[in-house]
């Protein structure tokens, strides 16, 4: 059995998910447990360590070698007692201790950088809600924005009824977490003190989560909607055009203190 192989294998079967890649392969198990992998081995044995520590992660036993060359309807005459499973806690231990000490070192740093990783993560998620929330607080007493800040204010009483001379523009559900409306986007365009681009405005609204592609695209064209909208009302500047690839590049426009309209 080739046990880099095998590795392989198991990572591709349960859906693993790459989330780094420096000086070691770190993956991310559908259970939610991290699993490292060196992009060097030291020795041979590092491939059967990596196999043992992924089976226990993943809570996979080891594959039972079926019996070659005995007839089905034979009974042996005699049988040597199998000996009492491993637990798999147990066995991870014993390959844990057949690394080296550089090897554990180098995975014990992986598993805390992976962990500081996510924990930046979520401390540049919430600066972002953050700063969308103070670019929504001018637009609070604006009738036309109160649907759109119930997605981001929960709390918000939704029985309250909207003046009928100002009626809210329908929302634009995307997905259960990402909601795109001309004032949102507008909101996400005021964060930006420099130039940025429908991606950028997108990654700010949806807090960098990753979407699917078909979902991603349909908030990416809303959202460029709304960028043309506010264009034309002057809301917000094109600095460059876009062409093939390239994304137009915006800037938000210098208002005078008289509200989005």
């Amino acid at each position: 059995m080739n046990a880099a192989l095998e590795v392989t294998k198991l990572l591709n079967e349960y859906g693993a998910v790459l989330v780094r890649q420096n000086k070691h392969l770190v993956y991310r198990l559908p259970n939610g447990r991290v699993f490292t992998r060196v992009k060097t081995p030291g020795d041979h044995r590092t491939p059967l360590n990596e196999l043992s520590d992924l089976r226990h992660a993943l809570g996979v036993e080891r594959p039972t070698p079926q019996p070659t060359g005995e007839p089905k309807g034979n009974m042996p005459t005699a049988q040597t007692p199998a000996p009492e499973p491993s637990t798999p806690t147990a066995v991870a231990t014993e390959d844990r201790h057949k690394q080296s000490l550089k090897e554990r070192i180098e995975a014990a740093i992986a598993d805390e950088e992976s962990a500081q990783e996510k924990l930046l993560n979520a401390a540049q998620a919430h600066e972002r809600k953050v700063q969308m929330l103070k670019a929504l607080l001018p637009f609070a007493d604006d009738p036309a924005a109160e649907e759109g800040l119930r997605t981001l204010l929960p709390g918000t009483d939704s029985s309250r009824t909207v003046s009928e001379a100002a009626p809210p523009e329908p929302p634009q559900v995307i997905t259960e977490r990402v909601q795109v409306t001309r004032q949102l986007v507008f909101a996400a365009t005021q964060t930006f003190g420099d130039t940025f681009t429908v991606n950028d405005v997108m990654a700010r609204m949806t807090g960098g989560a990753v979407i699917d592609g078909q979902e991603r695209q349909r908030v990416r064209s809303s959202i460029a909607g709304a960028m043309m909208a506010l264009l034309d009302r002057g809301e917000v500047l094109r600095v460059a055009e876009g062409f093939g690839k390239r994304q137009a590049v915006w800037r938000k426009a210098a208002l005078d203190g008289g509200g989005n309209g």
